[in-house]
């Protein structure tokens, strides 16, 4: 047998890796930020792709909406886990609300899905290089 399926598990032929981008404060942050991760994908695992995409969309809009700029997106590779975080200006931190808002609200769902896919997350106040926040999250390969 050959392949990516004969690795132990936490084993990955793919080097570490990081980089960051400065985005607009605009509704177009959100789709720059998924062309970030599909730009970066070749350090990505194929089947984490798409989940890193809808989260980074998910916390660069809030941090859009919610935020203050300046707002940097920064994807760090360390396999078998990929972590992205979003720094912007904006003192309030945000948290996941306590159940699903109803259908008839438009919003509100974002850090739900968030909690819902990502193996790990979280916000953290940041007072260096400037103050704000910080909000991340991590998807670990589970093994197979």
């Amino acid at each position: 047998m050959s392949g990516v399926d004969d690795q132990p598990p936490g084993t990955s032929d793919m080097p570490a890796f990081t980089a960051t981008i400065l985005l607009p404060a605009d509704p177009s942050a959100a789709a720059i930020a998924r062309q970030f991760v599909d730009d970066n994908r070749d350090h990505i695992r194929p089947e984490m792709i798409d989940d890193a995409q809808l989260l980074v969309s998910e916390i660069v809009t809030n941090a859009v909406r919610h935020g203050r700029p300046d707002i940097s997106l920064r994807i760090s590779v360390d396999p078998p886990a990929i972590g992205v975080a979003v720094h912007d200006h904006g003192e309030d931190l945000p948290a996941a609300p306590p159940a699903v808002p109803p259908p008839s609200q438009l919003s509100g769902r974002g850090l739900l899905i968030v909690d819902a896919l990502a193996s790990a997350w979280g916000v953290t106040p940041s007072a260096d290089p400037a103050p704000g926040k910080v909000v991340w999250f991590e998807i670990r390969d589970q093994p197979r």
